[in-house]
């Protein structure tokens, strides 16, 4: 046998033991490995790209893929099928019946199990034991219909349609507000990518800068501390780039949840959102909340009228055919054929039937004023809405026209910003200023550009503002289609 060396194992035991650690290493190595390859795995698939899009697009996407508003579509679909319900009610009540019995001759003649529809045939008894038996059979059509009752049915449907109108007041409601949402995303990953364009921008003027002032400074030309500075604001400039580029990350996250993939990595064309053009036209389109509102008034105006209809007294118009067979004789008329199994009787029936619960009545009432306080309700939050809509036109509008000031007077701010860079340059190379007032001049370039590209999507922001205070999209979307 082998021996077992000291640098190996000092023992059997020991050996197992260093065999084992060896192979939960192994084995733990291996599982992170796995783990991370599934990490990646999943990282590659929920990055799924989509796009290059434009805003009109997103817009669309985000509609036909937004799993809220397919929520939506879907209760706007009960809602449908309930106003089919209702209306079934509508028709008459018919039961088709069949029975085959047995029975002795002490039952009552012509005695059924109770079936819908058809009346209880009685008569009187043609045996006194248990041996007096014969068979029985029966098969026929009953008719019923609650004619006063078809009005308060009329008043059920009516309150179904209601309810369908609202439902499909919340799905444009929603609509607009995912319109709305994608749309506004969009306008602020555009302005973060703006941010990270001119952050790098400023990166690269720094860059410039710093090599300038170093290669001054070796000459000694200039002195060691401005190299320091320029390098500072290189550092500084390079962190602003990466806290853009971190919101703008965020930015994009937040447009995939906006367009329903959540997930996804989303591309964006800018199109002509950072160019000027002609304000859309306002509309006078009733808005989609004002709408649902409206409907939920109705709703609940319609469920009043059907409450208060549920005391009308019943009214049920009754008609029943049949054929009968029995076993059993009475008078001159023999048994039915096969004993009763096969019908051969026919018989029918008419008449109507009227009732009324009178002590319904106060069950009826207190039900109706439930119902009249849910109108209140309704029309106290019909105004609440109208008043918001108003303040968000108002509110919008005032954005809007602040927006528009400032993108006229930004391009100046940038104009000077430029000139103020390249002259604080050129004084800096010729001796004439130091390297705080070119770096003040840089950072008041970069904040330049910034609002300027910002302010622009600021007027579009405000467009889209009053475009969903107005509660029509279209416009605005039409503005940004057109201008290609």
């Amino acid at each position: 046998m082998r021996t077992l060396q000291h640098e190996d194992c000092s023992s059997l035991g020991s050996c197992l033991g260093s065999a084992e650690l060896v192979w939960r290493r192994r084995r733990t190595i291996l599982m992170r490995t796995l783990a991370v390859v599934a990490l990646l795995a999943t990282t590659v698939h929920a990055q799924e790209r989509v796009g290059p899009l434009m805003l009109d697009q997103a817009v669309g996407f985000a509609i036909a893929h937004h799993p809220a508003l397919q929520a939506e579509a879907s209760a706007e679909e009960v809602r449908r099928e309930q106003v089919s319900v209702a209306r079934a009610d509508y028709l008459p009540s018919v039961d088709l019946s069949l029975q085959v019995n047995a029975g002795t001759g002490n039952v009552l003649r012509g005695g059924l199990y109770s079936m819908k529809g058809i009346p209880v045939v009685s008569g009187p008894p043609t045996g006194r034991s248990f041996n007096d038996a014969s068979l029985g059979s029966l098969v026929g059509v009953g008719v019923s219909w609650d004619a006063i009752g078809l009005v308060q049915k009329m008043a059920e449907v009516d309150a179904a349609l209601a309810d369908e109108a609202q439902a499909r007041a919340t799905v444009e409601a929603r609509r607009l507000a995912i319109a709305f949402a994608a749309a506004d995303q969009f306008l602020d990953v555009l302005a973060r990518a703006e941010t990270v364009r001119s952050a790098r921008a400023a990166v690269e003027r720094e860059r410039v800068f710093d090599t300038i002032v170093e290669a001054l400074a070796k000459q000694e030309l200039r002195p060691a501390a401005d190299a320091s500075r320029a390098r500072a604001e290189l550092a500084l400039a390079a962190t602003q780039l990466i806290r853009a580029e971190q919101a703008e990350a965020v930015s994009r996250t937040e447009l995939a949840r906006a367009l329903g993939i959540a997930g996804a990595r989303i591309e964006i064309a800018a199109g002509n959102l950072l160019a000027p053009v002609a304000a859309p036209a306002e509309t006078k389109a009733k808005h989609p909340l004002v709408i649902e509102a409206e409907a939920a008034e109705r709703a609940a105006r319609a469920r009043k009228h059907a409450v208060e209809l549920t005391y009308l007294p019943r009214l049920d118009l009754f008609a029943s055919l049949w054929v009968r067979g029995s076993g059993l004789t009475s008078g001159t008329l023999p048994p039915s054929p096969a004993e009763g199994i096969r019908p051969d009787t026919p018989n029918w029936l008419t008449g109507l039937s009227l009732s009324l619960p009178v002590l319904e009545l106060v069950t009826v009432r207190a039900r109706s004023r439930v119902e009249a306080a849910q109108v209140q309700v309704a029309d106290a939050r019909k105004r609440e809405v109208m008043q918001a809509v108003q303040a968000q036109m108002d509110a919008a509008r005032q954005i809007l026209d602040a927006a528009h000031k400032e993108a006229a007077n930004t391009p100046i701010a940038l104009e000077a910003a430029r000139a103020s860079e390249s002259q604080a340059i050129s004084r800096y190379r010729s001796g004439l200023a130091g390297v705080v007032e070119v770096a003040d001049a840089q950072r008041l370039l970069a904040q330049a550009e910034i609002e300027d590209a910002v302010a622009r999507l600021n007027v579009r922001r405000g467009e889209l503002l009053l475009a969903r205070a107005i509660g029509d999209l279209g416009p605005f979307l039409d503005g940004v289609r057109g201008g290609r």
